[in-house]
């Protein structure tokens, strides 16, 4: 399933880049949006890769949404908003060899790694008060 460079195969990196903005909404509590850059190198051009998001919310938990993604050479890349409390689940398929995957959690203002198989995967949080200055 995985690349293989002079017979070593390497597992599929998933590079994860995340800001974290406050939203507050009239008689509500306090919630976050998550705003996320996704980029996935090391695949094979014959793999399968699916990009979704659930959530524990009731009006986005009827169907988990798919994310639309850009594949180049490299692998892939996709920008995806979260809110709090919901996953973002990135699997990668091969028909012979099965697949690898990693889930994610947006809760507390911190998005991080629930479980993974076969992947290697890093998460970076951008503040963008730091940016500014």
């Amino acid at each position: 399933m995985l690349p293989s460079t002079n017979g070593v195969h390497t597992k599929p990196m998933i590079q994860i880049s995340y800001e974290c903005i406050l939203r507050e909404r009239l008689r509500e509590s306090k919630s976050y949006l998550y705003e996320v850059a996704c980029s996935i190198s090391h695949m094979t051009a014959s793999a399968h890769l699916s990009i979704r998001v659930t959530g524990e919310h009731t009006y986005r938990n009827a169907a988990p949404r798919e994310i639309a993604f850009t594949r180049s050479e490299a692998g892939a890349t996709t920008y995806i908003e979260l809110l709090e409390g919901e996953q973002l689940e990135v699997r990668i398929v091969e028909i012979e060899d099965g697949y690898c995957k990693v889930l994610y959690s947006a809760r507390g203002q911190e998005l991080s790694e629930q479980s993974s198989r076969e992947v290697l995967s890093t998460i970076q949080r951008i503040d963008a008060r730091s940016e500014q200055e």
